[in-house]
């Protein structure tokens, strides 16, 4: 099997899934083949065609700037069954794979629940700033750092954060700019917002690193993140991680790093089978909340290469399987707080 990764191996979310993707390779039997797209379009397209020419049982997609289709026509070619993975197919993608007869050789998606991610992070980033006294009548004034609209991760994001403005009329989100999955980007247009908007207190990020670059930025002009202006990111980065057992950072949604190794577990489900779970499906992927209460314990069992000792066998979705999320996996945690019981 393999997969052509479209992140850049510096990055931590990507070498976090292609770490457990490894792990989870070897506990189900697989040979597995990581290359790397370092978020170049053309490189991305290049390092997905030279892994179709290696004839591969299965084919992992993922559909970063809008990379999947050239890559699951190549695929068409030889005859190799795909498994569309991370990030979706835009409506345009899937009209030109029916055009070209290359959505037969789409088995199914497993998703991570980006909608239902980005709408808990704005809920508890409007619910902590409200609380924290900080707006008159109730109005808590944001920006929004999102990441590159042609990847429909970074759009379904964006979408759970319109999602609770709109039902929050008193959220008023002041600016929305759109960055490359970048901390310095993120830096460099979260300054000039936050100078030209100094009511701002809250901010939401689309993953991580960005809200480090933002946090940072903040910093740098003097507010104090946790105590004047809020933060919400997701990948379970170390660093955010830090900032949320801190108080710096709100929360990190995540989990998502497993997607990778769930979907090798339907893979070697379909290829011992004949007939696989995957076919024609749409699979979601839960995530879960990282909040302050919880990094103490989730770092006392996971860290030091925690995730990469499960037993990955049990992420095959036979009648003990966990299904697809990560909070049952988090068993030795502390519950995570309804919304209603945030604190600022």
């Amino acid at each position: 099997m393999a997969l052509a990764a479209p992140g850049r191996q510096s990055d931590p979310f990507w070498q976090m899934s292609a770490s457990i993707m490894r792990a989870a390779a070897r506990d189900l039997d697989i040979d597995l083949i990581i290359e790397w797209g370092e978020r170049d379009r053309s490189q991305i397209i290049a390092v997905g065609e030279a892994l179709v020419d290696q004839r591969p049982d299965y084919l992992l997609v993922v559909n970063e700037y809008r990379t999947a289709v050239p890559i699951i026509q190549a695929a068409q070619r030889r005859n190799i069954p795909c498994l569309l993975t991370f990030s979706g197919l835009m409506e345009e993608d899937v009209a030109m794979l029916n055009n070209s007869g290359g959505i037969q050789y789409l088995l199914g998606s497993l998703m991570p629940d980006n909608l239902g991610a980005g709408r808990f992070m704005a809920h508890a980033l409007i619910e902590t700033a409200r609380r924290a006294g900080l707006s008159r009548d109730n109005k808590v004034p944001l920006i929004a750092i999102g990441a590159t609209r042609s990847t429909s991760s970074a759009l379904d994001r964006l979408n759970g954060l319109y999602q609770v403005l709109r039902a929050d009329p008193a959220a008023q989100l002041l600016d929305v700019v759109s960055v490359n999955w970048s901390r310095d980007e993120a830096y460099q247009r979260t300054l000039a917002l936050l100078r030209r908007q100094p009511q701002v207190n809250a901010v939401w990020a689309a993953n991580d690193d960005m809200a480090l670059g933002a946090m940072q930025a903040a910093s740098d002009l003097g507010r104090r993140p946790g105590g004047d202006i809020f933060f919400v990111g997701l990948n379970w980065q170390r660093e955010a991680l830090d900032a949320v057992a801190d108080g710096r950072m709100r929360l990190s949604m995540g989990g998502h790093f497993l997607v990778g190794a769930w979907a090798l577990a339907l893979l070697r489900d379909h290829f011992d089978s004949g007939r696989g779970p995957v076919t024609g499906v749409r699979e979601v992927v839960k995530l879960a909340v990282m909040d302050r209460e919880r990094v103490a314990f989730y770092r006392q069992y996971f860290d030091g290469g925690g995730w990469e000792k499960l037993d990955y066998r049990r992420f095959r979705q036979g009648n003990a399987a966990p299904g697809f999320a990560v909070e049952p996996l988090l068993v030795q945690l502390p519950p995570a707080k309804p919304l209603g019981d945030f604190r600022g």
